[in-house]
Protein backbone atom coordinates (compact mmCIF):
# COMPACT_ATOMS: atom_id res chain seq x y z
CA UNK A 1 0.00 0.00 0.00
CA UNK A 2 2.86 2.40 0.72
CA UNK A 3 4.15 2.20 -2.85
CA UNK A 4 0.65 2.86 -4.23
CA UNK A 5 0.30 5.79 -1.83
CA UNK A 6 3.67 7.12 -2.92
CA UNK A 7 2.75 6.91 -6.61
CA UNK A 8 -0.59 8.67 -6.03
CA UNK A 9 1.02 11.43 -3.97
CA UNK A 10 3.79 11.79 -6.56
CA UNK A 11 1.12 12.31 -9.21
CA UNK A 12 -0.58 14.89 -6.97
CA UNK A 13 2.65 16.83 -6.50
CA UNK A 14 3.51 16.48 -10.17
CA UNK A 15 0.20 18.11 -11.07
CA UNK A 16 0.53 20.94 -8.54
CA UNK A 17 4.21 21.83 -8.92
CA UNK A 18 4.88 24.15 -11.85
CA UNK A 19 8.65 23.75 -12.28
CA UNK A 20 9.35 21.52 -15.31
CA UNK A 21 12.62 20.17 -13.89
CA UNK A 22 10.98 19.15 -10.63
CA UNK A 23 8.12 17.51 -12.55
CA UNK A 24 10.66 15.40 -14.45
CA UNK A 25 12.48 14.54 -11.21
CA UNK A 26 9.22 13.41 -9.63
CA UNK A 27 8.60 11.14 -12.62
CA UNK A 28 12.12 9.75 -12.41
CA UNK A 29 12.27 9.26 -8.64
CA UNK A 30 9.35 6.80 -8.62
CA UNK A 31 11.63 4.15 -10.15
CA UNK A 32 14.39 4.22 -7.47
CA UNK A 33 11.77 4.36 -4.71
CA UNK A 34 10.10 1.27 -6.18
CA UNK A 35 13.50 -0.48 -6.25
CA UNK A 36 14.04 0.42 -2.57
CA UNK A 37 10.55 -0.93 -1.80
CA UNK A 38 11.23 -4.26 -3.49
CA UNK A 39 14.73 -4.53 -1.97
CA UNK A 40 13.40 -3.77 1.49
CA UNK A 41 10.59 -6.28 1.13
CA UNK A 42 12.67 -9.09 -0.34
CA UNK A 43 16.18 -8.63 1.03
CA UNK A 44 16.79 -5.91 3.63
CA UNK A 45 14.08 -6.46 6.24
CA UNK A 46 11.99 -9.17 4.68
CA UNK A 47 8.31 -9.75 4.31
CA UNK A 48 7.72 -10.55 7.99
CA UNK A 49 9.05 -7.26 9.33
CA UNK A 50 7.81 -3.71 9.07
CA UNK A 51 9.65 -2.22 6.09
CA UNK A 52 10.86 0.91 7.84
CA UNK A 53 13.70 1.60 5.40
CA UNK A 54 11.28 2.05 2.55
CA UNK A 55 8.72 3.91 4.68
CA UNK A 56 11.41 6.30 5.90
CA UNK A 57 12.72 6.95 2.39
CA UNK A 58 9.21 7.47 1.04
CA UNK A 59 8.30 9.84 3.85
CA UNK A 60 11.50 11.86 3.44
CA UNK A 61 10.90 12.27 -0.30
CA UNK A 62 7.27 13.30 0.29
CA UNK A 63 8.49 15.90 2.81
CA UNK A 64 10.80 17.30 0.13
CA UNK A 65 7.88 17.46 -2.33
CA UNK A 66 5.73 19.24 0.24
CA UNK A 67 8.47 21.71 1.15
CA UNK A 68 9.04 22.50 -2.50
CA UNK A 69 5.32 23.08 -3.02
CA UNK A 70 5.22 25.49 -0.05
CA UNK A 71 8.23 27.32 -1.47
CA UNK A 72 6.49 27.53 -4.85
CA UNK A 73 3.37 29.05 -3.27
CA UNK A 74 5.43 31.67 -1.45
CA UNK A 75 7.16 32.70 -4.70
CA UNK A 76 4.14 32.52 -7.03
CA UNK A 77 3.80 35.91 -8.73
CA UNK A 78 0.50 34.97 -10.40
CA UNK A 79 -1.16 34.57 -7.00
CA UNK A 80 0.19 37.95 -5.90
CA UNK A 81 -1.02 39.68 -9.08
CA UNK A 82 -4.51 38.17 -8.69
CA UNK A 83 -4.53 38.99 -4.93
CA UNK A 84 -5.12 35.34 -4.02
CA UNK A 85 -4.05 34.31 -0.54
CA UNK A 86 -2.52 30.85 -0.34
CA UNK A 87 -4.79 29.88 2.54
CA UNK A 88 -7.78 30.06 0.16
CA UNK A 89 -6.34 27.32 -2.07
CA UNK A 90 -7.49 23.75 -1.33
CA UNK A 91 -4.13 22.33 -2.43
CA UNK A 92 -2.42 24.40 0.26
CA UNK A 93 -4.53 22.69 2.91
CA UNK A 94 -4.05 19.23 1.42
CA UNK A 95 -0.29 19.75 1.30
CA UNK A 96 -0.30 21.14 4.85
CA UNK A 97 -2.07 18.04 6.12
CA UNK A 98 0.29 15.70 4.30
CA UNK A 99 3.33 17.67 5.45
CA UNK A 100 2.26 17.68 9.12
CA UNK A 101 1.51 13.96 9.04
CA UNK A 102 4.80 13.04 7.43
CA UNK A 103 6.75 15.28 9.81
CA UNK A 104 5.10 13.57 12.76
CA UNK A 105 5.39 10.04 11.45
CA UNK A 106 8.93 9.99 10.07
CA UNK A 107 10.25 9.45 13.59
CA UNK A 108 7.99 6.41 13.95
CA UNK A 109 9.02 5.01 10.56
CA UNK A 110 12.73 5.47 11.29
CA UNK A 111 12.57 3.75 14.65
CA UNK A 112 9.80 1.17 14.30
CA UNK A 113 11.95 -1.95 13.95
CA UNK A 114 14.21 -0.76 16.75
CA UNK A 115 11.20 -0.28 19.02
CA UNK A 116 10.06 -3.84 18.26
CA UNK A 117 13.30 -5.46 19.48
CA UNK A 118 13.09 -7.47 22.70
CA UNK A 119 15.64 -5.41 24.58
CA UNK A 120 13.53 -2.25 24.01
CA UNK A 121 10.15 -3.92 24.55
CA UNK A 122 10.19 -3.06 28.26
CA UNK A 123 10.66 0.64 27.50
CA UNK A 124 7.10 1.48 26.55
CA UNK A 125 7.49 5.21 27.20
CA UNK A 126 9.57 5.76 24.06
CA UNK A 127 7.15 3.72 21.99
CA UNK A 128 4.16 5.55 23.45
CA UNK A 129 5.65 9.00 22.81
CA UNK A 130 6.54 8.08 19.23
CA UNK A 131 3.07 6.66 18.54
CA UNK A 132 1.38 9.62 20.21
CA UNK A 133 3.24 12.12 18.05
CA UNK A 134 2.31 10.14 14.95
CA UNK A 135 -1.36 9.87 15.95
CA UNK A 136 -1.61 13.57 16.77
CA UNK A 137 -0.07 14.41 13.40
CA UNK A 138 -2.62 12.11 11.71
CA UNK A 139 -5.50 13.86 13.48
CA UNK A 140 -4.17 17.26 12.44
CA UNK A 141 -3.80 15.94 8.88
CA UNK A 142 -7.46 14.94 8.76
CA UNK A 143 -8.54 18.35 10.04
CA UNK A 144 -6.41 20.18 7.45
CA UNK A 145 -7.64 17.97 4.61
CA UNK A 146 -11.23 18.64 5.73
CA UNK A 147 -10.52 22.39 5.57
CA UNK A 148 -9.16 21.87 2.05
CA UNK A 149 -12.31 20.00 1.04
CA UNK A 150 -14.46 22.84 2.41
CA UNK A 151 -12.37 25.37 0.44
CA UNK A 152 -12.75 23.26 -2.72
CA UNK A 153 -16.51 23.14 -2.23
CA UNK A 154 -16.65 26.94 -1.83
CA UNK A 155 -14.58 27.41 -5.00
CA UNK A 156 -17.07 25.34 -7.02
CA UNK A 157 -20.03 27.47 -5.91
Amino acid sequence: MYIIQFIILSLFFQSTIKNALVKRLITFIVIPVFVVCVADFLKLEGMYAYNSYFASARTFILLIYGGFYFFQLLRDEQLVQKSIFINTLPNFWYNSGLFIYHCGSIMLFLSYNLLQLDKYATDTSTKNVTLTISYIAAIIQLILIYIGLVKAKKMRQ
